[in-house]
């Protein structure tokens, strides 16, 4: 016997858990029907093909208005309700019809053909099969383990709404599919951890209909599962539906018979004099009034059924103050907030006022909205004045402390010693299940061990006979004499009889992802929702005893009915005369008889404990009444489903008064679900000219169901009272305007708040030149992704463009946010703001759907359209309401992205008939005012000079760093002019590429750039040469910065250049407009900008940590971009690209042209000394020296020293300005690249010659230098030449090289062929100079900025080549990696 506190409010909690109202047979068929649907309503026996041909159609069917169902009742919007019954039939059965229609059509689907993939309504799981059960407090639960073959991809599970708690399934075994059974479930876990862990993964589940649970381990199944809809959402409002047609409905008489006379509260009657002072900011409550008073003491007794005065001072407008008054003393008050109105504010400042006039004993008031987030959003504002509040339902954030704190659960573990009797009747309970779960376990004993079963077993169970089982003991034994000692089936069973049961398959780990669905955190707030009250909040999974299955093995089965098994057994009363090759048979039909045994039996234990589990929740929900009744809560906040969820425990402490935020986004069954019987005061907040209710079928939100209306709308149509606050403090009048624009204004007498008005508080959008509205036109083509979601990729590329102008230009990235009325479209946006350069260091950025950003706001609000088409169509943009949300969220700066045409030509017009006008309105008066040109670009502004530029086509972002096309020409701290063209960031941040003008102290110029820390090339090392392992250490790192620093980009962030131009850009081209039409240009010559990849900023400090200088590939162009998809062929060559491949090629073709023409070449050797061992020595006087290819000449990047660059000045530096790249840079003083010894002689110089080779001529006859064009290459050896070196480990642990005659692969790697034999001295003279390049890491760097003394001009270091034909010179290791240094 459990414990259930008595009193008021605790009988209506024992009828909704026990559910007494479902017991009765009564005469209106909807409220005998299940809580969770019966197989009848999902699952017909009749063929689908047949259930679908539409039956033939009346001679006048043309006449009548097409409806989805003919015996689905129709909700009446307009005028009062027949009855109370009629009302709750209707809205109970269409919402039903809503929750089964899409599960009812994949089964239909999946039955029609059961070999189908997954589609954009269906998943598909199968081999589905049994793995154990969980006794958990909710109810008891199978857990299953399934294959997502069906699906084609690996499931991105944390970003996944299948299988989500609550959601419905069917399940049928795999042999009928659907054929002839069907059987109904809801999840009731899907822990992320166990899925992720699990390969194949696994969920719990719980049967609609205990009687109908399957659990046997050899039986395989499918699952299908709907892509809309979540039953769990629906589920208890539909119970609600159905209890309140056996308790009073107190406001039925406003809600139902639509009287307009309102009245107030009983409860406000009763008590009518309230304290309004907790309105007053506290620096106000002193302040004087004409009669003598202070303005607190004349707020403490006001009658506010007579006159609330005006309160100026609560910083209330007239409109608010109206509303809070109604809020106050009417029954059902309506408060309509258009965006910006602060209709938060105002039910923040009612709610105030009414808990601070609560009395001792009064009940709690509760507050519910749609989302977790706008509920916490108003229970933070509450917690600042009344911290006794209740947070029902899943966690909020896991930052939101002060609201986690509130939980029900949370609450009494901080209280557990401050209420009595807060555990009553919790022992027993618990002593109950342990009895369920002990009675349920022995009946599965034949399941739990992985052993064959016993014939005791088999007896007990009926399953053979006594004679059988005498046969099978040792007394009775009749089988071979080598097999007596294994009495049993062991002994009788041959092992060739007995086979494993089949698992789930592994998924295949190679397929490629799914993309995500929604965030993670969505997942987690929809996924928590769904869960208790309790500790199960904070579980992944359910809580409870597990029970897993054992048995591993069955019989072999060949193909013998089960009724010739039947005969057999009859037949032989010793199982000894059984033929061995029939025993696994047989066998398998024992197994397969004592399962239908064992589920007879279970059904009763099942229900049982399910019985058991509803006594339990009983007295925890009794419990938690008391509890709240104790500890004095006087607000309980919960979302709008937790409001049918809990209806139980809210209804316990009897409230009086309900304010629901968002109510015009709901269902009307959802606060119907909320009339508790003790309910008298009802305020709804919200707006119905933005987003409607939705419905998993669209047909039930149309004529004549109209399931999108709310009752917030549907009272505000029917004449009964509501407030509109008229005060907007969000937007800037000119965004403003965009709803009120008339004669069709989405809102009359909508006005501006004195605080938009203020630049101070509404700046400008810098780099915009003051045009803080726009609508940018194209013609760029949509897609559709593998969801059938809606994208377009030009348009998203364009948006991240102008996302990175207003991040130069100094808009933070966290103020500005995307928003689109497509997923696949957010899914396009991120993916091109994740690949924009320059952007990576922003942590997160703020893309949404329309639909997901409803109450939420932003400083720049970028929109994109999307729909782009030749059918003129516009999907659901056709709606005035995504609409209005769409052109509210904005403070400062609004701009749309989309094709004008598209969204205008299919309205009607006074010429043409079409659909209501909404876009036309709008893009007339942005034409008006001048924020719309149909044929022009984005205008963007230059803060520096002024100057306007129009962007017209998405690769135009590329050239651009924020400013104007005119040249930068500032001073930068070095003292040398600005290369680039104009940019938002400052001269501070630009890397100079002029030479450094500083003398050093040994009388020489500097060797390096402005950035680079400065060195002489002219004075020998003085350091003595560090450790090899030093050597080793400062090599490798030398050439693994050079290696990234000059390695080509992984082009997969470019692929939106890989396409072919748009229209624009050839219609330009052929209008005389070469500057509209040059990136066109580059596209249709297949040169596409790339990329170079980032550096490590902590491993290579004195490198630029971004986007290098843009180089050019001719690589092919991927054609069509509209027909272009993820699975296009092309587009996987470039998700796949090998840069190290792509490298090699570039080599290649360096090659190819200096084998065409004359090369220079200057070597500087120095003689190198070998030990007697081979190996080389070391000469620590030995200097760096440079070699150099006059062919391969490219300006060198400078290397970045202590001053950070600018992402955008390493993205944009040499595109802005490539001529200047190629000035030489003079020191003149002493010039890198002038002799700083005019007379030429030192006594340490080394030896230098200058060879020019040619196809014709002798390698070392000289000749005068040619230079062909740049090859742009990445000027460092690709790792397979790394493997090539045949390096030998000697008996002393020292390595040594393979003979370069072994080693031709060098010479082919080489960008520069063809060069001249070195002698032995050669490579004394190398050996001397190789080790010094090694003493630091920033000396082996300055050879990329090498300078050839005889061209004056900056190049690239050559590589030294080893001839074959040489003398074999042993190498170390450190020479080795200085190959790869000098290459």
């Amino acid at each position: 016997m459990v414990h259930v506190h008595s009193g008021p409010g605790y009988e209506a909690l024992r009828d909704h858990i026990n559910k007494e109202y479902q017991a009765g047979n009564y005469e209106e068929e909807w409220r005998n029907l299940p809580e969770v649907p019966s197989t009848s309503e999902i699952w017909s026996a009749k063929d689908p093909v047949s259930e679908t041909r539409p039956p033939p159609e009346a001679w006048n069917a043309y006449q009548a208005e097409p409806v989805y169902s003919e015996t689905l009742p129709h909700n009446n919007i307009e005028g009062a309700w027949s009855s109370k019954a009629d009302y709750l039939s209707a809205h109970y059965q269409i919402i039903r019809e809503d929750e089964i229609a899409p599960l009812r059509k994949s089964v239909a689907a999946f039955k029609t053909h059961p070999y189908m993939i997954e589609d954009n309504e269906t998943h598909i799981y199968t081999h589905v099969t049994m793995k154990g059960l969980m006794l958990s407090p909710l109810g008891p639960a199978f857990r299953v383990e399934f294959s997502t073959e069906r699906a084609g991809k690996q499931i991105r599970w944390d970003q996944s709404k299948r299988l989500m708690q609550g959601t419905m399934i069917a399940i049928s075994s795999a042999k009928d599919a659907f054929r002839t059974s069907c059987k109904v479930g809801i999840v009731a876990a899907r822990p992320l951890k166990g899925v992720v862990e699990h390969n194949p993964p696994q969920v719990d589940i719980f049967w609609g209909n205990h009687r109908e649970a399957v659990f046997d381990p050899d039986e395989e199944y499918i699952i299908v599962e709907a892509r809309t809809g979540f039953f769990e959402a629906s589920r208890h409002m539909l119970v609600a539906l159905q209890k309140l047609m056996n308790e009073s409905f107190s406001l039925a008489n406003h809600i139902v018979d639509l009287n307009s006379n309102i009245e107030a509260p009983e409860y406000v009657k009763a008590h009518s004099v309230y304290d309004l002072s907790p309105l007053l900011p506290p620096e106000e409550t002193s302040k004087e009034t004409s009669n003598g008073a202070t303005l607190e003491e004349s707020l403490q007794n006001v009658d506010i059924l007579h006159e609330i005065p005006d309160i100026p001072e609560s910083g209330m407008d007239p409109s608010q103050l109206l509303a809070f008054r109604n809020m106050m003393n009417q029954k059902i008050a309506i408060i309509q907030g258009p965006p910006g109105t602060g209709k938060t504010f105002v039910s923040v400042a009612a709610l105030k006022v009414m808990l601070a006039n609560l009395q001792p004993g009064d009940p709690p008031i509760i507050v519910a909205a749609q989302t977790n987030h706008a509920l916490d959003q108003l229970l933070n504002h509450v917690l600042k004045f009344e911290p006794e509040i209740l947070r029902l339902g899943g966690r909020c954030d896991k930052s939101n402390v002060a609201i986690l704190k509130r939980t029900l659960y949370e609450l009494k573990r901080a209280n557990v010693n401050k209420v009595t009797n807060m555990f009553v009747g919790l022992k027993a309970g618990r002593v109950l299940m342990d009895e369920h779960v002990n009675s349920i376990t022995e009946v599965l004993q034949p399941l739990l061990t992985h052993r064959m079963v016993t014939p005791e077993t088999f007896l007990e169970w009926g399953v053979i006979s006594q004679a059988h089982y005498d046969s099978l003991s040792e007394e009775g034994w009749a089988g071979e004499e080598s097999t007596k000692d294994l009495v049993g089936l062991e002994g009788w069973l041959p092992p060739d009889q007995l086979v494993p049961i089949v698992r789930t398959p592994p998924n295949d780990t190679t397929l490629e992802m799914e993309e995500g669905e929604i965030e993670q955190e969505i997942i987690s707030a929809l996924d928590q929702e769904t869960r208790g009250q309790e500790s199960e909040v904070d579980k992944d999974g359910l809580t409870g005893i597990y029970v897993p299955f054992g048995r591993t093995h069955t019989g072999r089965y060949s193909g013998i009915p089960d009724d010739d098994m039947n005969k057999l057994l009859r037949k032989h009363k010793d199982l000894h005369g059984v033929p061995v090759g029939k025993r696994g048979d047989l066998y398998r039909w024992l197994l397969k008889r004592l399962g239908e045994k064992m589920r007879r039996k279970m059904k009763n234990k099942l229900g049982a404990y399910n019985h058991a589990c509803d006594k339990v929740r009983l007295t925890k929900w009794s419990l938690n009444a008391h509890f709240i009744r104790e500890s004095g809560i006087k607000l309980i906040g919960c979302t709008t489903t937790g409001l049918s969820k809990y209806r139980g425990l809210i209804a316990a402490v009897q409230p009086r008064a309900l304010l629901i935020e968002e109510a015009a986004e709901t269902k009307e069954g959802t606060i119907i679900a909320g009339m508790i019987e003790t309910l008298q005061h009802l305020i709804l907040v919200g707006d119905h000219q933005q987003l409607q209710a939705n419905c998993n079928v669209r047909a039930l939100e149309e004529a004549p169901y109209h399931m999108n209306i709310s009752m917030f709308e549907r009272l505000v149509n029917n004449s009964i009272g509501y407030v509109m606050l008229n005060k907007q403090r969000r937007m800037i009048p000119s965004i403003r305007k965009l709803l009120t624009i008339e004669p069709r204004p989405f809102y009359q007498n909508l006005t501006d708040h004195k605080s938009v008005l203020d630049p101070a508080n509404r700046p400008s959008i810098p780099g915009m030149g003051g045009r803080n509205v726009w609508f940018f036109h194209h013609n760029w083509p949509e897609g559709r992704n593998p969801d059938s979601s809606r994208y377009n990729l030009d348009e998203a590329q364009f948006i991240a463009g102008a996302f990175k102008h207003l991040v130069l230009n100094g808009t933070e990235a966290s103020k500005i946010t995307v928003l689109t009325f497509y997923n696949g479209q957010r899914k396009r946006i991120v993916q091109e703001l994740k690949s924009t350069p320059g952007l990576e260091g922003v942590g997160y950025f703020n893309v949404f759907t329309v639909d997901s950003y409803q109450g939420e706001e932003n400083d720049v609000i970028l929109l994109s359209l999307v729909r782009s088409n030749e059918q003129l169509g516009i999907g659901f943009l056709d709606n005035k309401n995504r609409l209005v949300v769409a052109l509210s969220r904005a403070r400062r700066g609004f701009y749309m992205f989309g094709n004008a045409i598209t969204m205008t030509a299919a309205e009607e017009t006074e010429h043409f008939l079409g659909h209501d006008p909404l876009w036309d309105p709008l893009i007339q008066h942005l034409k008006r005012q001048r924020q719309f040109k149909f044929d022009s670009g984005f205008p963007v502004t230059c803060q520096r000079h002024g100057k306007t530029i129009e962007i017209m086509e998405p690769e135009d972002w590329k050239l651009h760093a924020g400013g104007c096309d005119a040249m930068c020409n500032e001073v930068l701290p070095c003292g040398h002019l600005c290369p680039l063209r104009c940019h938002a960031f400052p001269e501070s941040e630009v890397g100079c590429q002029q030479a450094c003008t500083e003398v050093l102290s040994c009388g020489h110029g500097c060797s390096r750039y402005c950035t680079q820390a400065c060195t002489c090339d002219q004075c020998p090392l003085e350091e003595p040469l560090a450790a090899e392992s030093e050597d080793l250490r400062a090599a490798d790192e030398a050439r693994e910065a050079l290696e990234r620093f000059h390695s080509s980009s992984d082009v997969r962030s470019d692929l939106n250049y890989a396409f072919r131009p748009s229209t624009r850009s050839i219609e330009a081209a052929h209008n005389g407009s070469p500057e509209r039409a040059s990136a066109g240009r580059d596209r249709q010559n297949g040169f596409a900008p790339q990329s170079r990849p980032p550096l490590d900023p902590v491993q290579y400090p004195h490198l630029p940590h971004s986007h290098s200088q843009p180089i050019y590939s001719s690589d092919p162009t991927v054609p069509s971009r509209i027909q272009t998809t993820l699975e296009h062929e092309g587009v996987r060559e470039w998700n796949t690209w090998d840069t190290q491949k792509a490298d090699r090629k570039l080599m290649e073709e360096s090659r190819r042209l200096t084998q065409a023409a004359p090369v220079g070449i200057k070597e500087t050797y120095i003689p190198a000394t070998f030990d007697a061992n081979g190996i080389r020595k070391a000469d620590a006087k030995a200097r760096v020296n440079n070699v150099f290819s006059a062919a391969d000449k490219q300006p060198s990047v400078p290397v970045q020293g202590s001053r950070p660059l600018n992402p955008a000045a390493k993205s944009f530096g040499s595109a802005f300005n490539p001529a200047d790249n190629e000035k030489k840079p003079s020191n003149e003083n002493a010039s890198p690249f002038k002799s700083s010894n005019p007379s030429g002689t030192t006594e340490n110089a080394p030896k230098t010659t200058t060879n020019v080779a040619s196809p014709s001529e002798s390698p070392k006859k000289a000749g005068p230098k040619k230079y062909t064009k740049p090859v742009f290459s990445s000027y460092r050896q690709s790792p397979e030449s790394i493997a090539q070196m045949n390096i030998k480990l000697k008996a002393d642990g020292k390595k040594t090289a393979t003979p370069p005659a072994q080693a031709p692969q060098r010479q082919a790697n080489a960008t520069i062929a063809n060069l001249p034999p070195l002698s032995p001295e050669d490579f004394e003279e190398d050996a001397k100079m190789r080790p010094a390049l090694a003493v630091r890491s920033k000396t082996a760097l300055n050879t990329y900025a090498g300078r050839a003394e005889t061209s004056g001009a900056i190049e690239p270091p050559a590589p030294v080549i080893v001839n074959s034909g040489a003398t074999a010179a042993p190498n170390s290791a450190l020479d080795d990696l200085m190959d790869l240094i000098d290459f």
